[in-house]
């Protein structure tokens, strides 16, 4: 735990200084269910970064894949997994919510609170879950360019050696198709809490609420939608556990 107590220690210590330089906005990132975490210290978690005052908040839940240490020791052992359980996860995250909305905060998405919603702006996640182009620059990066996925090359030496002669270093592309494209904004689009599905018809020609009526009505009666029509909109539960739904909209 030290390189993390002394990682919080540096961002509380450099607080004043990032105020001094003037940056026009400043976030602060949470991991809720990190090792060790407990109801106490998440408190006192919550607590500290209501003092540093960000500007924007963002929350994510613990996950462990199944390749990683502590997975592979619980499943020799039999022993609990080293995390909070995913109820637990979400509770955290659920009163997290609440005291930042109490300062005046507002959602943004599933995972990220902001203090002026008219002033702070996540242009670069907004546009690019709405279609946006995105150049890819880095070894294994992924883009969007001209209606066409791309990643580049996933290794350094292959990357290198392609911008060295003078060529792209893309390893792999895919035209989607435009279902494939609405479907890509419907599952990026819910991550922010709701969605403009007339906006989506008119750019696709196809309404999501039609396409995907069934999954919609699921949701609904699952408790996780406030709304269907005339634009789906996600109860605080169902926001909390968004990315466990998209799941199903996939073909």
């Amino acid at each position: 735990h030290y390189p993390l107590r002394r990682q919080r220690q540096m961002c509380i210590r450099d607080r004043g200084w990032i105020k001094d330089a003037g940056f026009p906005n400043t976030n602060v990132d949470l991991i809720a269910g990190m090792v060790g975490e407990t109801d106490d210290s998440w408190q006192r978690t919550i607590e500290k970064t209501l003092t540093l005052e960000p500007d924007s908040l963002t929350i994510y839940q613990m996950e462990l894949p199944p390749n990683t240490v502590f997975v592979h020791d619980a499943k020799e052992t039999g022993a609990a997994t080293a995390v909070a359980d995913w109820p637990t996860k979400r509770r955290w995250v659920n009163e997290a919510f609440d005291r930042f909305l109490a300062q005046g905060y507002a959602v943004s998405s599933g995972y990220t609170l902001v203090r002026d919603p008219e002033r702070v702006h996540f242009r670069y996640r907004d546009m690019l879950w709405e279609g946006s182009d995105l150049v890819a620059l880095g070894v294994a990066s992924f883009g969007h360019l001209s209606g066409v996925h791309y990643q580049n090359a996933t290794h350094w030496d292959d990357y290198l050696g392609a911008v060295e002669a003078g060529r792209l270093p893309i390893a792999r592309g895919l035209v989607p198709s435009p279902r494939e494209l609405l479907l890509r904004e419907v599952v990026l689009g819910l991550k922010r809490g709701s969605l403009d599905a007339r906006r989506l018809a008119a750019k696709y020609g196809i309404d999501p609420l039609v396409e995907w009526g069934p999954v919609w009505e699921s949701l609904a009666a699952d408790g996780w939608l406030e709304a269907v029509r005339p634009q789906p909109v996600l109860t605080r539960a169902g926001l909390l556990r968004v990315d466990a739904l998209l799941h199903q909209f996939f073909e």
